[in-house]
């Protein structure tokens, strides 16, 4: 969920500070909370309709992006903090557009015809989905919000 990464990159931006630095860290933070098997809304994918996932990312993003604001807006700098979670969550914006414009029933790889845009973004999608570790509802929340929270703790 994108709630884990916007809440790490806040902590990291309250207690860092730093503008090279603290986004490097939250960009850097997205992989190591990612390798750690959890649960999100992008956890079986393949069993819904594309626009059900969309609308669940997007709510899920944009609540996240307001509720870390809402923490640590008093705690950290401002343009630092908004640097943070973009940073946090920009791994994820570039795996969207595999999922939205190329995967399709039949389709979950590019064909011998592909063009680059499509080699590209599931270039990108493969990537990132190499450390990525899921895990079913609820183990994964429940291991979700123990790393969130030792981060947290850790970051205080």
């Amino acid at each position: 969920m994108a709630i884990a990464h916007t809440l790490v990159a806040g902590a990291i931006a309250a207690k860092i500070g730093n503008p090279i630095l603290a986004p490097t860290l939250s960009l850097a933070s997205h992989f190591i909370l990612d390798s750690i098997p959890h649960w999100d809304f992008g956890t079986n994918w393949r069993s819904r309709t594309k626009t059900t996932t969309g609308t669940y990312a997007i709510i899920d993003t944009i609540a996240s992006l307001v509720l870390a604001w809402i923490i640590f807006t008093p705690k950290a700098n401002p343009y630092v903090l908004a640097l943070c979670m973009v940073t946090s969550l920009i791994p994820d914006w570039f795996e969207a557009p595999w999922y939205i414009f190329f995967v399709h029933p039949g389709h979950e790889e590019p064909g011998k015809k592909a063009g680059f845009v499509e080699r590209f973004f599931y270039g990108v999608y493969k990537a990132t989905n190499k450390l990525h570790a899921k895990a079913s509802f609820p183990w994964g929340m429940i291991t979700q919000i123990a790393t969130v929270t030792f981060f947290l703790l850790v970051l205080r």
